[in-house]
């Protein structure tokens, strides 16, 4: 009876340890790349990617899978709020009345006494911003436009690209 006992309980720890790596290796955790080009990173069709361009004009690119055993964020600020809960990104940001101002993202951070700002671009063709002066560039064959919004009203989809970079006013 002490050994019946003895290996119910060890089938049952097997069991519980089986589970719960099965259960761990379901979750979609971001990927992070580094890229000594902007280019794109390889993505599946339920992911999009969060691209930083670095002080030293490299790339790191995070790949983040949308929906199912990834993150249901809807906005950019979803998007990183998930990648920071993942400790894959870090970020400071202030709330202000035209929503988050981004004071780092990724340890990208502007200086104030030249003039600089963390720039945002997306893929997401309704956030561009219009006009002649609206920017926009072409990483592989996806143009990514100046988003006419910040982070808090930017929209995420299937294959977005969502891109960050210091510039100057």
């Amino acid at each position: 009876m002490k050994n019946t006992k003895r290996l119910l309980t060890w089938i049952l720890v097997a069991v519980l340890v089986v589970s719960t790596v099965a259960l761990v290796a379901c979750v979609d955790k971001p990927q992070t790349v580094e890229l000594t080009e902007l280019t794109l990173p390889e993505m599946k069709d339920n992911q999009m990617a969060v691209i930083i361009k670095n002080r030293n004009n490299t790339y790191t690119a995070h790949i983040v899978t949308l929906g199912g055993s990834g993150t249901d964020a809807t906005t950019v600020e979803g998007v990183i709020s998930y990648l920071v809960q993942q400790d894959m990104l870090t970020v400071d940001w202030t709330d202000s009345d035209t929503g988050k101002w981004l004071n780092d993202i990724g340890g990208l951070q502007p200086n104030a006494d030249a003039h600089e700002y963390v720039a945002v671009y997306t893929s997401v063709e309704k956030d561009q911003g219009v006009g002649a002066s609206a920017t926009a560039y072409l990483i592989g064959d996806v143009t990514v436009g100046y988003s006419q919004y910040g982070v808090s009203g930017m929209s995420v989809e299937n294959g977005a690209i969502i891109y960050f970079e210091i510039q100057t006013w």
